[in-house]
């Protein structure tokens, strides 16, 4: 047991006739103690109030963003699932950021108590959403050290369908059928195709799902972002043949197209290495 866990225990004793803590309704494994998304270097901090976008404001004043999640919809509950959960409580945040973004808020990974035993595990929040159904993995820069993990938590939901995947309007839009629609959505879409193939221009390479760009989606991948793809695994120039899943904002100038910079934006899902 670390340090930062044996510290969160010791909160939870002293607050032991508290009211019973809901457990997730999705099993979610333990926190990892230490890596990229893990308790290791999260603080101890106090929620004070949930706010109506989902923000922490803790009892010190800072607010916390749970970076890296999309509520589509009121439908998932995600607001009350946190109130209900962590209001007044004792949480570890894990700060992604040494100073606050432009709205004030710390982008951060919440772990909290998964029920009201004080030897109750401590569980990631932002992957209890995920797994719940109640939000979707949003591939903010900031939230890369945690897409493995919440990618994983979304999958169980989305082939469950589950919470917000119970609602057509949430889940990724075949590349070949959608172009049109994807038009019209507002925040983040995602999207699944096979790449029929790349086309190439002095700043960037364009992954198209069809064979003409106004009528079909296509992937934009700058190339000063090519090296960091490259380094995940991913070699942009080979997926031709490939089926991905992309999500991202829809832009529209040039045909329906979404810009990729972190790995974290496309998945590909045809089961080995590029």
């Amino acid at each position: 047991m670390t340090l930062a866990t044996s510290c969160l225990r010791r909160l939870f004793l002293v607050c032991a006739c508290a009211p019973v803590l809901p457990a997730p309704a999705a099993a979610i494994a333990p926190a990892a103690e230490t890596g990229a998304c893990a308790l290791e270097s999260a603080a101890p901090a106090t929620v004070a109030v949930i706010e109506e976008n989902g923000e922490l404001l803790l009892d010190d004043g800072r607010r916390a963003v749970l970076t890296g999640l999309e509520f589509p919809s009121a439908g998932g509950g995600a607001q009350k699932r946190l109130a209900d959960w962590l209001a007044g409580r004792d949480v570890f945040i894990r700060a992604f950021s040494s100073a606050p973004d432009r709205w004030g808020r710390t982008p951060s990974a919440v772990f909290a108590a998964d029920g009201a035993d004080a030897a109750a595990p401590l569980v990631s929040v932002g992957a209890a959403l995920l797994a719940e159904g109640r939000a979707r993995f949003r591939p903010d820069p900031p939230a890369t050290p945690c897409a493995v993990d919440y990618l994983a938590a979304e999958s169980a939901a989305r082939e469950a369908g589950r919470g917000i995947w119970a609602d057509a309007a949430a889940r990724p839009v075949a590349a070949g059928e959608g172009a049109a629609s994807l038009t019209q959505r507002k925040g983040m879409a995602i999207v699944e195709g096979e790449i029929s193939s790349v086309g190439e221009s002095r700043g960037a390479l364009y992954l198209n799902f069809g064979k003409k760009r106004a009528d079909s989606v296509s992937i934009v991948v700058l190339r000063r972002n090519l090296a960091m793809l490259q380094a995940s695994g991913i070699a942009a120039a080979g997926l031709v043949g490939r089926k991905v899943r992309v999500r991202g904002l829809i832009e529209t100038g040039f045909g329906p197209r979404i810009e990729i910079s972190t790995p974290a934006e496309i998945e590909i899902l045809d089961g080995f290495a590029p």
